[in-house]
């Protein structure tokens, strides 16, 4: 039956995602669900092969169903050496801080122009900034201030946020797969259905954070600073996630 409704939501998804959002949705998941990454548990890396075989299922069935949604709709331009599909420039000079600063939507769109550019946002200074489903795939903000910035939805997959200061930060529902937050202060943070599987927050800061419903199947919490059990009994944990010794 198809259902592309259950496609979605396998992948994470809302409705209507765009090619390009379902392709990295898949990639994400992939790395996460790995069977390789539990070869030291069987039953682990029998769940993972199940788990991954769902994804690529998803994922094969939404790009054929795209495709031909896409077939009824207008004929698409004959592609030419210079367009973005095939052809992807070198990123300009350019200060990441300055466009962030024109908003989300034009930051978004740029990223997914040049989405093999890496930002450099060390040490940026956001705090309290409306970033709101802000696209920081893969990011390097080292040490970034991000104290009360609205980071609701945001995609920070595999991005790099050692000892970055995300206090009171809003990341409810936000993607943090595969991400490095070793020494980040999380404290207050709201992390709330957060997807954070497979990151690392090895001595981060997690005194009053809501992790009601965060995913951290995988997740390296070992000697994390202030998570208390009633935390943790509120998140999702699997057999890979390691917690601090307290626990």
């Amino acid at each position: 039956m198809r259902d592309p409704l259950s496609w979605y939501r396998t992948l994470d998804l809302d409705p209507g995602a765009s090619p390009d959002q379902v392709r990295e949705a898949w990639r994400d998941l992939a790395q996460v669900w790995h069977p390789d990454r539990f070869s030291g548990n069987p039953r682990l890396q029998e769940k993972a092969e199940e788990t991954l075989k769902r994804v690529n299922e998803a994922y094969e069935n939404l790009k054929k169903f795209q495709a031909t949604n896409a077939s009824s709709g207008p004929a698409p331009k004959r592609p030419n050496h210079y367009e973005p599909e095939t052809f992807k420039p070198a990123a300009p000079e350019i200060d990441p801080l300055e466009l962030l600063s024109e908003g989300v939507q034009k930051w978004n769109m740029w990223r997914r122009k040049y989405s093999d550019y890496v930002p450099d946002l060390q040490r940026a200074k956001l705090i309290n900034r409306p970033l709101e489903g802000v696209d920081f795939r893969e990011a390097d903000l080292t040490a970034a201030d991000l104290r009360g910035a609205d980071l609701y939805k945001a995609n920070l997959s595999e991005a790099v946020l050692v000892r970055a200061r995300l206090e009171e930060a809003d990341l409810n529902r936000a993607h943090l797969l595969s991400t490095q937050l070793v020494r980040a202060d999380l404290s207050g943070a709201d992390l709330s259905s957060a997807d954070l599987r497979g990151s690392n927050l090895a001595e981060a800061r997690l005194g009053g954070a809501n992790l009601v419903g965060a995913r951290l199947e995988g997740v390296d919490l070992s000697n994390a600073v202030g998570l208390e059990t009633q935390q943790i009994e509120l998140a999702s944990i699997n057999a890979a996630t390691k917690l601090p010794n307290m626990l």
